[in-house]
């Protein structure tokens, strides 16, 4: 399995705020031009896609108008507005500083507050006195703008440094952070060993991307000693805090039978979980799980619905699968051009499938047209370079 890797920002403003953090363009570092907000996680898709493919899946209101009396014009309509949102609304741009209140002082959770704002240069002035002080929330704060170059300029390093002192004054969110920098090797030389130290930090504060990756390098022998059974430990805790990457995870685990232990009740309970919380790769095995009845009551119709939430989120592998239901009328209504058109999108991204390839080259040409212009609407960039009309048979 893959270790979790995070970008700081992301996880600090969810462990320590609590909440999604606005860009703010007038406060904003120009040494940085990217605003995205950093992924929570990068997780390989492309290993959970395999391990998800290996069991075998064969077995609005209306528009108004003169008459109902809703205004036509766009004064008309901008009146109208003023009923439903009589505030003047405004942007993140143009929202002005959070003021303190009467004999506040400014400490870390008010910087904290400017830079979920996106006030990032106004962010650094008020926290660097506070972390040069001692502050170690303002400390962690001055790690995550060095980590991701908003307000400051990117240095990893120093943002290594900031870490350490916080983690010194017993910040178990930036423990987190500078683990993973030792995970790998960004800023300060790689050891996971003190990566595995720094995540056993913060899994004591039930952070669960810490508890998470400490249970992978025990699974995996690496910063700490081969450990099955304590990796399955850490990995229950983890999930049972509702993370779904420690969920699909844990539900392997049991499935294929890690350290000699197969349960395939429990497996299908943590699949079933991590699936409802959103993971695509979750969704497809338990589909899987679901289409074939191991550990779950067999129900080909939800297992068809699993396919059809994971294809739609873009996994090529749930494509395959949904493509099978619908060729064969498993879970679906036979749809020969629904299933040719999945199994063109999903071949395009890698999923090849030669029994599909004959099912769509048995097909008339105009079923095939069909679900060639279908396959352009499932993904019009992914499809439309590769796609000739005036071609035949796929």
């Amino acid at each position: 399995m893959q270790l979790r890797t995070a970008a700081a920002s992301a996880l600090l403003v969810t462990a320590l705020l609590g909440g999604a953090y606005e860009l703010a363009a007038q406060d904003k570092a120009p040494v940085k031009q990217d605003t995205a907000q950093p992924a929570a996680a990068a997780k390989s898709d492309a290993a959970k896609s395999d391990a998800a493919a290996a069991p075998d899946a064969k077995d609005a209101p209306a528009e108004g108008d003169a008459a109902t009396g809703t205004p036509a014009d766009g004064t008309a309509a901008a009146d109208a507005d003023q009923g439903i949102f009589p505030m003047e609304l405004k942007s993140p741009i143009d929202s002005p500083l959070p003021p303190l209140a009467e004999g506040q002082t400014a400490n870390a959770d008010f910087a904290y507050g400017i830079f979920q704002r996106g006030w990032y240069l106004t962010a650094l002035a008020f926290a660097t006195p506070l972390a040069e002080n001692g502050d170690h929330n303002a400390q962690t704060l001055m790690g995550v703008m060095h980590e991701t170059g908003m307000g400051i300029q990117e240095d990893k390093t120093k943002a290594a440094e900031w870490y350490q002192l916080a983690v010194t004054g017993g910040d178990t969110a930036a423990a987190m952070q500078l683990g993973q920098l030792y995970l790998l090797g960004t800023g300060v030389p790689q050891d996971k060993k003190k990566a595995a130290d720094l995540f056993e930090i913060a899994s004591k504060a039930n952070i669960p991307s810490a508890i998470y990756n400490l249970a992978i390098l025990y699974q995996e022998g690496e910063g700490r000693p081969y450990n099955e059974e304590k990796a399955r430990e850490l990995l229950k805790q983890a999930a049972e805090l509702n993370d779904e990457e420690a969920q699909y995870t844990l539900a392997l685990s049991f499935i294929e039978g890690y350290g000699g232990i197969t349960d395939e009740r429990q497996g299908a309970y943590w699949m079933g979980r991590s699936a409802r919380r959103g993971n695509p790769s979750a969704q497809v095995y338990y589909g899987i799980l679901r289409f074939q009845g191991k550990g779950v009551e067999p129900d080909e119709k939800e297992a068809a619905d699993w396919f059809e939430r994971a294809a739609s989120a873009g996994n090529p592998v749930a494509m395959n699968r949904l493509a099978r239901v619908y060729a064969y009328g498993r879970g679906r209504d036979l749809d020969p051009v629904s299933a040719a058109a999945w199994h063109l999108v999903a071949r395009t991204m890698g999923v090849s499938d030669l029994e599909l390839d004959g099912f769509v080259g048995s097909l008339d040409e105009a079923t095939q047209a069909e679900a060639r212009k279908k396959a352009q609407e499932f993904a019009p960039t992914l499809m439309a370079p590769t796609i000739d009309e005036s071609k035949g048979s796929p």
